[in-house]
């Protein structure tokens, strides 16, 4: 297992669950704040606006979550429901409805009027629309990360692999899970890094409409901000804020860790903007990176030059929730050669040349 991040611990852990013989290197020390997996919070969702052949997948990664809850003893998903906010005609008002009507989800669909009223901190607009998704929450990505690679008897820190075919002289198969770094390791799909900051701003002593059980995770599209999204405060006195997407190109040896006025005032402006009692005092920031495909979908396949390796999920910042479900998908593909899950989507062959094979994910 090439990564120690959200994927590769999560499967390395599916792999040793099976039985596999399981060696997890990272560069660093997972859980750590060098790459993507790290800030306290991650969104979980199940009207997936994105496409609604991710349901099925995120159904199964509820259940691994809590099997992973009762194999490590640990609270790692706290359910708050997920609110997605824009114009009646924005992808995540109608791609949300969408999914819940293809499988049967349990939504509310909220006028701007009775958004403001159910939640005290959003500032709506008559002319904004919500869609509540009650099968919703906060994961917690450090302590997942740490519960994960708990259930792996070999996890090599500290350990930087230079190339895939050093690993594939001694083991059967390797996993390539290296977020950010996967540039270093594949050339034949076209990735880019993006650089992205959060935020926690200070909320009113007097806010209390900002708890887990009383304010959802939000999404909101907009035209002035792009997509932003937050969560509710975890510690009293803050709520985590940022910007998906709309980051500048980077890669890990030379992003650029200090967060300046430039990043942090359109997250300023959004939330004086769209949300009531917060203000623009920034208590802490943290950076971390999107690596991103050319459409924003996973990719979960074979090596085209060698199949005993399998990439997963360069996963354009949306990716963290699927960890335990995608764990398993690389599981059944290097210990059965192909899965019975729906991954075609997630095929590397659609930003190949026509040279490259695409291999079949069916399991007989």
């Amino acid at each position: 297992m090439i990564g120690g991040g959200a994927m590769g611990a999560a499967a390395s852990w599916r792999l040793a669950k099976r039985g596999a013989e399981v060696v997890c290197f990272d560069r660093y020390s997972p859980p750590h704040a060098n790459g993507s997996t790290h800030g306290e919070s991650r969104i979980i969702r199940t009207a997936y606006f994105e496409g609604a052949f991710y349901v099925p997948l995120l159904r199964e990664a509820f259940e691994l979550w809590r099997e992973l809850e009762s194999a490590a003893g640990s609270h790692l998903l706290t359910m708050t429901g997920a609110l997605y906010i824009g114009s009646a005609s924005s992808e995540a008002v109608v791609g949300a409805q969408r999914s819940a009507k293809e499988h049967g989800l349990d939504i509310d669909v909220l006028s701007g009027k009775e958004l403001r009223k159910r939640y005290r901190g959003h500032a709506a607009r008559d002319e904004d629309m919500a869609v509540l998704d009650r099968q919703a929450g906060i994961l917690n990505p450090e302590g997942s990360v740490t519960a994960m690679l708990k259930q792996v008897p070999d996890v090599q820190r500290d350990r930087h692999i230079e190339s895939i075919e050093s690993l594939a002289s001694q083991f059967d198969a390797v996993v390539v899970a290296a977020g950010p770094w996967t540039p270093e390791l594949v050339d034949w799909i076209p990735l880019k890094v993006e650089r992205q900051v959060h935020a926690w701003l200070s909320i009113a002593k007097d806010a209390d409409w900002f708890t887990p059980d009383r304010f959802p995770v939000f999404i909101r599209q907009t035209e002035q901000f792009g997509d932003v999204y937050g969560f509710p405060t975890l510690d009293g006195s803050s709520v985590k804020v940022g910007r998906h997407h709309d980051g500048d190109f980077t890669d890990p040896e030379h992003i650029k860790r200090r967060v300046d006025d430039a990043d942090l005032d359109p997250l300023r402006l959004m939330a004086a903007t769209y949300m009531r009692g917060v203000s623009g005092h920034v208590r802490r920031t943290v950076t971390c990176m999107y690596t991103n495909t050319p459409d924003h979908d996973f990719v979960i396949d074979f090596s085209p030059r060698d199949k005993r390796v399998v990439v997963l999920s360069p996963c354009s910042g949306h990716g963290f929730k699927f960890a335990p479900v995608i764990g398993d998908i690389a599981a059944d593909l290097v210990l059965d050669g192909g899965t019975k899950r729906d991954i075609s989507h997630f095929r590397a062959a659609r930003f190949a040349s026509p040279d490259v094979p695409d291999h079949d994910h069916d399991r007989d």
